[in-house]
């Protein structure tokens, strides 16, 4: 029994020294709404063993999976909220950026209004609106007979850049496990888009640990829309 202690303790010590998995987890932290196959393509690693580290990163609560859309969703525990992972993945469509992206700019537009501007059929609006309904980005509303749409709470939150952000709860769980699991962590360096840690453990080499999150970005899609809201008042002045 003692020596079943001691191996389970051994293979403990390696949870985040484990240069691959540190990898792995490095990445499910800077790339909200991640699947599996957009993970292993970053890795020259085989699937089998990319899967077994990340049920070892589950099993110490580093990490948590989800199922949304027809695929599993891979995030850090509190780092980011299972909301906005899924936001993340509904927003990884192009025509979801682009409606998305109308709402922000027609608060309280209704279907009609999106499906003339960005020339979208409106069932494939609807599609698309349930699907941020569910990720929290977006709220219906009934106006007469039209449906309406406004920013939910996560919605709000990426028109503010608050979503993706390293705070002190995510830092504090985030060394509670390390130190569970006999590693001696050691902030180098945090602010609200950037961690370094030192990671000590009694008879195996240092390790660090970096992670840099960025907001997310909608690159052509917002000079679209700028175009769009220019046509639109010039359209209205003439």
């Amino acid at each position: 029994m003692a020596q079943r202690r001691r191996r389970t303790k051994e293979k403990r010590l390696t949870l985040l020294l484990h240069p691959l998995r540190r990898e792995i987890y490095r990445i499910v932290c800077e790339t909200p709404g991640l699947y599996f196959f957009e993970l292993s393509s970053e890795l020259t690693a085989p699937h089998g063993t990319v899967n077994w580290h990340l049920r070892k990163l589950e099993e110490a609560n580093l990490i948590k999976s989800t199922k949304f859309g027809g695929k599993r969703v891979y995030f850090s525990r509190t780092l980011r909220s299972e909301d906005v992972e899924k936001a993340f993945v509904v927003l990884k469509h192009s025509t979801a950026r682009k409606i998305f992206i109308h709402i922000i700019n027609n608060e309280e537009c209704h279907q009609t209004q999106i499906a003339k501007a960005l020339h979208v059929h409106h069932d494939t609006i609807r599609h698309h609106t349930l699907r941020m309904e569910t990720a929290g980005l977006v709220e219906s509303f009934k106006d007469g007979r039209k449906t309406c749409y406004r920013l939910g709470e996560v919605g709000l939150k990426i028109q503010e850049e608050s979503i993706n952000t390293i705070s002190s709860t995510y830092v504090a769980a985030l060394m509670d496990i390390l130190e569970e699991n006999c590693l001696h962590p050691e902030i180098e360096e945090v602010t609200k888009d950037h961690l370094t840690l030192r990671i000590e453990c009694p008879g195996k080499e240092d390790a660090t640990f970096s992670i840099s999150l960025s907001q997310w970005t909608f690159d052509e899609e917002w000079e679209d829309a700028a175009i769009t809201q220019e046509e639109k008042k010039a359209v209205e002045e003439t």
